[in-house]
């Protein structure tokens, strides 16, 4: 099913491509809608597999993704996601997903600013059935809930400090057509069901009237899951993923509504995992 790491590369995407991804410490308020489509341009050379075992294994595709936040109350927001890939093997759409955002706390602390505590849940899925083991595909088909515990503290100056703690549940099981067409070429193959994972992320930025920046470093571990071994087929939907990823964005807005950004990320390493540079573009609409 899977006879390199071609594919591998691709399937592993949707884990690393941003840190945090749409639950982040900040609600847009009531009324508010943000639209933020944006392209990225993702590449590695490198593929770590198990056991520190590291694969000259190369990749290069473009994704647009679309993103869009309502705020619903001043405590409680909604979030749409979605992406195209563009691949020279498989191009369309691929992963999506619905989630919300509510702030139970939003507490003055005095000199030393305020603080926010967040939950954040919901679930990602795929929009279409592209094939997950084909050269280019960004996506597992992973079903996930995640659930989200943030924390955010924002200084009298501006700066902030986002402490952001999750677990994720994968819920898509391993098809019985899957298991036979690798059982064909390998009869001993035993599957092994997707495995959940736990995230952190610490970020620090600076928000201000025409600009945003922000750094920040992530880290995301699996207990479980199969380990990839070249040249042998099997099911990358069940491989465990572990990595930490670094990276930072930068923001423009000229009238304090509308404005652009470019933000990028970096894998340093892990487990199952490419180590994909990722640059992107993108503009932001305040409705």
């Amino acid at each position: 099913m899977l006879r390199n790491g071609l594919s591998l590369l691709a399937t592993l995407f949707p884990f690393i491509m941003s840190a945090q991804g749409p639950l982040d410490g900040y609600l847009k308020g009531k009324g508010t809608l943000d639209l933020v489509p944006s392209f990225s341009f993702n590449s590695a050379k490198k593929f770590d597999g198990a056991a520190g075992q590291t694969h000259n294994i190369g990749y290069t595709g473009q994704m647009l993704s679309l993103f869009a936040e309502y705020g619903v109350t001043e405590r409680f927001d909604l979030v749409a996601t979605g992406a195209f890939v563009f691949t020279e093997n498989q191009s369309g759409l691929q992963d999506g997903g619905l989630f919300a955002k509510y702030r139970p706390v939003y507490a003055e602390m005095g000199k030393a600013g305020r603080l926010g505590i967040l939950f954040g849940t919901g679930v990602s899925f795929p929009l279409s059935d592209y094939e997950p083991v084909t050269t280019g595909a960004l996506g597992q088909k992973a079903v996930s809930v995640p659930a989200r515990l943030i924390a955010q503290w924002e200084t009298p100056l501006g700066l902030f400090v986002n402490l952001t703690g999750g677990y994720n549940w994968r819920l898509d099981r391993l098809k019985d057509q899957d298991i036979a067409t690798v059982r064909a070429e390998r009869p001993d193959y035993q599957p092994s069901e997707p495995p959940h994972f736990a995230t952190a992320l610490l970020r620090v930025g600076f928000p201000a009237a025409r600009y945003y920046l922000d750094a920040w470093v992530e880290r995301q571990i699996t207990v479980g899951g199969v380990d990839f071994v070249p040249e042998v087929p099997d099911l990358p939907q069940a491989y465990g993923v572990s990595y930490t990823q670094i990276g930072g964005t930068a923001y423009y807005s000229e009238s304090g509504k509308n404005g652009f950004f470019l933000s990028s990320g970096y894998i340093l390493g892990g487990r199952n995992t490419s180590r994909i540079l990722r640059v992107t573009f993108g503009v932001v609409f305040k409705i």
